[in-house]
C-alpha cells in the first residue's frame, strides 16, 4: 500500500498530532484518519507512531495500515443496525394499536355478553384477552431493548428510594396477592442518572423474583443497597427456588427461559433490558444462586456515569 498524502480534511489535526508528539506533550500512540493514495483514492489508515533519535535530532518512527475494509464493515454494520432499530420502532407502532383494540374488545363482550356466551364462550374470551397482554408485553419489551444504548439519555440526580417505591406501588396488587413480603432497605442514594431506565431495571428484577418464588414458605424479597467507594452497589434477593451456576450468565441473553419459567408469564425480555440499561450507565450486573437457596441480583452503577 502507498501513501501519497494524508487526506485533506484531516491533514490539519494529524499536523498538529505530529507537533505535539515532536515537542513531547501527551498524543495518542496510534489513531485512525483518513489517506489519499498516489491515485487519489481515500483510505482508512491506522498510524503507529512514537518519537525516536535519528542522526542527533527527534524523528517520528512509526508504521501504517489500511483499514478501510473495517471501516467499511463497520460503516455497514451501523447501517444495518440502524435498519433493524427502526424496522422494531415501526413494527412495535403499528402492532400495539390493533393489540389494544382485541384487548378492548375482548373486554367488552365479556362485560356486555357474559351470559350469552356461556362458560365455554367466556373461556375462549379471556384466552384471547390474555394472549393480546402477552403480545402487548412482548411488543412493548422489544421496543425498550431496541431502544436503550441507542440514543444519549438525559441523566437527573434521582431518589432510587421513591423509584423503587412507585415500582412497588405498582405491583402492590400482585405482591398482596401472592403474600409476599417486600424488604425495603432504608439508605436507597439518591444518584445521577436516567431515571426511567432504573426504574424499568429495578421493575424486571422485582417481578423475576416474584415469579421465582415457587412455593417457598415465608416468602420474601429484600432491596438494599451497599457505598463500593467509586460505585453504587444495589441488590434485589430473594428466597426463592435459586438458580443453577450453569445458567448465571446465560439468563441475561434475549429469549432465553430455564426450565423452571416454562409456567411463567414473561417475554424472556426482562433481564435482558435490565442488563442494557446498566451498561447504558457503565455499570454492569451479575448474579450469585444456588438452586434451592435463592437468588441475589446485584447490579453497580458507577457514582460518576458517562451517558452512552
Amino acid at each position: 500500500m502507498e501513501v501519497g498524502s494524508s487526506h485533506p480534511e484531516d491533514r490539519a489535526w494529524t499536523n498538529e498530532i505530529r507537533a505535539k508528539r515532536f515537542r513531547g506533550e501527551e498524543v495518542p500512540r496510534e489513531y485512525e484518519a483518513r489517506g489519499l493514495t498516489k491515485d487519489r483514492k481515500t483510505i482508512w489508515i491506522l498510524r503507529r507512531n512514537s518519537v525516536v533519535r535519528y542522526d542527533g535530532r527527534p524523528a517520528i518512527l512509526g508504521n501504517i495500515v489500511n483499514i478501510t475494509e473495517q471501516k467499511r464493515a463497520e460503516e455497514e454494520l451501523r447501517r444495518i443496525n440502524q435498519e433493524l432499530k427502526n424496522f422494531v420502532r415501526v413494527v412495535s407502532h403499528d402492532l400495539k394499536t390493533p393489540i389494544i383494540s382485541i384487548e378492548g374488545f375482548a373486554s367488552r363482550l365479556l362485560k356486555n355478553f357474559e351470559e350469552a356466551l356461556g362458560e365455554r364462550g367466556r373461556g375462549y374470551v379471556t384466552q384471547i384477552n390474555a394472549s393480546a397482554r402477552r403480545m402487548e408485553m412482548f411488543v412493548s419489551d422489544l421496543l425498550a431493548i431496541s431502544t436503550i444504548g441507542h440514543a444519549v439519555s438525559d441523566f437527573e440526580d434521582a431518589s432510587c428510594l421513591e423509584i423503587v417505591e412507585n415500582v412497588l406501588a405498582g405491583l402492590q396488587d400482585r405482591f398482596r396477592e401472592s403474600g409476599i413480603k417486600v424488604v425495603l432497605g432504608d439508605n436507597l442514594p439518591v444518584i445521577h442518572c436516567d431515571a426511567y431506565r432504573i426504574y424499568q431495571v429495578f421493575e424486571n428484577l422485582l417481578v423475576n423474583a416474584m415469579n421465582f418464588l415457587g412455593n417457598t414458605n415465608n416468602t420474601k424479597i429484600e432491596v438494599g443497597y451497599e457505598d463500593r467507594g467509586e460505585v453504587h452497589q444495589f441488590f434485589v434477593r430473594d428466597n426463592g427456588v435459586g438458580i443453577h451456576p450453569t445458567d448465571h450468565r446465560r439468563i441475561f441473553d434475549m429469549f432465553y427461559r430455564i426450565r423452571e419459567s416454562a409456567k411463567v408469564e414473561g417475554t424472556g425480555l426482562g433481564l435482558a433490558i435490565v442488563e442494557k440499561a446498566i451498561k447504558s450507565h457503565g455499570g454492569q450486573v451479575w448474579v450469585e444462586s444456588k438452586r434451592g437457596k435463592g437468588a441475589t441480583f446485584y447490579f453497580a452503577l458507577p457514582k460518576d456515569p458517562t451517558p452512552r
